[in-house]
């Protein structure tokens, strides 16, 4: 990361305050590692596509509280620029992937210590696969939107370079996550996949929540709100953990300490557990203080929003006026940092004299990582004077070259992922190709970055596919879709694709074999049970088709086409009664969506209520004047009022 500037205040009075300057140091070394520590924390407390009672409450707390502990000296004095948090709508599975498998690969060299934190979800399948839940997963579908425990074992145990990692999971929650699914009945199950994470000849400490049979508690009474095991693993580490004085938690003693305090916090409901190969000397933090002395107060300005930390612990950021003042430090040396806004960075430090004092920092001119990332910010990830043409024309040196690598990753990714999102949670109508084909194309970029990765080819030889369908070339769509299949027999997005395609050039049979394998791997997606139902309506069964709409807007109950689907079949079933209250579920779901009054109208004429469907169709010819057809809608509604 840059560093910052320093910049002389000239207002201040010398009998009265002192400016400082700041001297750039090396890195603190409080647990005295022979190389570096580098941190992936992440904590999902609010989900994007989760039902409300899956939501968490503190999980972003945890990891916050967890990343401020390590900045601090008794956390071993990790620099922030080796840290990288990641918490809610930053949690994406894109952002994640980019953290792990591209900046902390990139960073981490051998003789180093790297802890990998998530707090949230952690689940299986139904195949018993273990996923992490990053904020933009998709129960309906796991395996094509959540972080695999099989991609993170590996990555932390064959593609890291670091000697020793410590993975600290509080992501034992739930069950099952589906909107009519969800249970904590099986709660702490994802526990004993996580235990087998780590391979290899490294050290490897995995600290974990729960038992397999328990699930993870969170208490609102723990500092404003915390998830039990995290509050009183960085209570222990504060220093409540070190039983044999000697200024340093190990971790022995650190495990011992969640050990017996979780339980008694829980009433025994939650016990947490430990796995790997480690020494058990391994020193997590120090418990060092320094003697009390005279405190004099320092007043720090710079640009509005800067993150100030002294002595390695957070004192605050900047006020809008430009200002922060931090009381109670002692005269002499105190190590001094900054994280600025635009994501560069000071450190040094600052000695203050027996007097009040006063420094000015300000970031320094772009740099190309700075640059980089106002691009990715302003959403100018592809094309003309794009983040990818210029990270392509730059130079990178130094740890900017993994931190402009993993950005450059997190970007494309984000795009690609949004073709593969947009599927789980979309229905056969609806095709964005511009959306399309900037996945198409991020996702070629990508590979130039993770060569490595196989996902990423089958994901755009899908995405090809959907563009390919967008355009009506559908038995061109047909070969990438199952080349894309052969790549992972897993991808229930490929499979169902491939039968949209299929069904397009008169393949009817093998279509609805591909519809069906999609909804076998993935019994929770809607998406399939729509399809297999379209075909059983064009079949002229609509009756048969009804249990695979129920079922498929159960599972995705915020769809809009789902339910008018439903509401659609159940009429032209015969089933009027059914087909009103479907659709005026879905008019409470969305009231401006103008086939829904089109639909309930349709249902109330086969009621014999004609003045109801009259106003229904009203609304409809309200809220789509232009829509083919509405003229005639207009005139059916005024006949029925006239009789």
């Amino acid at each position: 990361m840059r560093k910052g500037l320093l910049l002389l205040a000239t207002l201040c009075l010398a009998q009265e305050s002192r400016d400082l300057r700041i001297e750039l140091i090396s890195r603190l070394n409080p647990l005295h590692d022979a190389g570096a520590r580098w941190a992936v924390i992440v904590g999902v407390s609010a989900y994007q596509n989760l039902p409300p009672q899956a939501q968490l409450r503190f999980a972003n707390r945890d990891a916050a509280e967890f990343a401020a502990f390590l900045r601090t000296t008794a956390g071993g004095a990790i620099p922030g620029d080796h840290i990288r948090l990641l918490t809610d709508r930053q949690a994406t599975l894109a952002q994640i992937r980019a953290a792990l498998d591209t900046w902390l690969v990139k960073s981490a060299a051998p003789q180093d210590v790297v802890y990998f934190y998530f707090a949230g979800h952690g689940v299986l399948d139904d195949r018993n696969d273990g996923y992490f839940v990053p904020y933009d997963a998709d129960s309906q579908n796991l395996h094509a939107t959540a972080l695999s425990f099989q991609e993170v074992d590996a990555t932390l145990s064959r593609r890291l370079r670091a000697g020793v990692v410590v993975m600290i999971a509080d992501a034992c929650h739930a069950g099952r996550l589906g909107w009519s699914t969800y249970t904590n009945a099986d709660a702490g199950r994802a526990s004993e996949p996580l235990a087998q994470i780590g391979e290899g000849d490294r050290s490897f400490l995995k600290l974990l929540a729960a038992r397999p049979s328990e699930a993870s508690f969170e208490d609102e009474k723990l500092d404003g709100g915390h998830g039990v095991f995290s509050h009183l693993l960085v209570e222990g580490l504060n220093g409540k953990a070190d039983t044999d004085h000697d200024g340093i938690v190990r971790a022995s003693e650190a495990i011992d300490y969640v050990a017996r305090r979780v339980p008694e916090a829980t009433g025994t409901r939650q016990h947490p557990r430990v796995a790997g190969t480690f020494d058990a000397r391994l020193a997590l933090a120090s418990t060092e203080i320094p003697p009390v002395a005279k405190t004099f107060p320092l007043d720090v300005t710079g640009p509005a929003g800067s993150e100030v930390y002294l002595d390695n612990a957070f004192r605050g950021a900047i006020r809008q006026g430009g200002a922060l003042r931090v009381d109670g430090l002692a005269s002499g040396p105190h190590t001094f940092s900054a994280d600025f806004p635009d994501g560069s960075n000071l450190n040094g430090t600052v000695t203050l004299h027996e007097m009040p004092a006063r420094v000015a920092i300000a970031p320094p001119p772009p740099s190309p990582l700075a640059q980089l990332r106002e691009k990715i910010e302003a959403g100018n990830v592809l094309g003309t004077a794009s983040a990818w043409e210029f990270y392509r024309g730059r130079q990178f040196a130094g740890p900017e070259r993994p931190a402009a690598d993993a950005l450059m990753s997190g970007a494309l990714e984000e795009l690609g992922q949004a073709c593969v999102s947009d599927y789980v949670q979309s229905t056969a109508g609806g095709l964005k190709r511009a959306m399309l084909q900037r996945a198409v194309d991020a996702l070629d970029a990508l590979r130039n970055l993770r060569p490595a990765d196989a996902s990423i080819e089958t994901r755009q030889l899908f995405c090809r596919g959907r563009l390919l369908i967008a355009d009506s070339r559908f038995a061109e769509a047909v070969p990438s879709l199952e080349s894309a299949i052969q790549r992972d027999n897993r991808f229930a997005c490929a499979y169902n694709a491939l039968g949209v395609a299929l069904a397009r050039v008169n393949r009817a049979r093998e279509s609805r074999q591909a519809f069906e394998t999609a909804a076998k791997l993935t019994p929770e997606w809607g998406l399939p049970l729509f399809q297999i139902a379209q075909q059983l309506v064009a079949a002229g069964e609509p009756a048969k088709a009804v249990p695979y709409l129920e079922k498929a807007v159960a599972f995705n109950p915020r769809s809009v086409m789902n339910r008018w689907n439903l509401a659609h079949v159940l009429r032209i079933a015969g089933n009027a009664s059914r087909a009103e209250r479907e659709a005026l579920e879905l008019i409470r779901l969305d009231p401006n969506y103008a086939p829904a009054y089109l639909e309930l109208g349709q249902a109330r004429e086969m009621l014999g209520n004609p003045s109801k469907a009259a106003e229904a169709y009203d609304t409809y010819v309200l809220l789509a004047p232009n829509y083919a057809g509405a003229e005639d809608i207009r005139v059916r509604a005024q006949r029925l009022r006239v009789h």
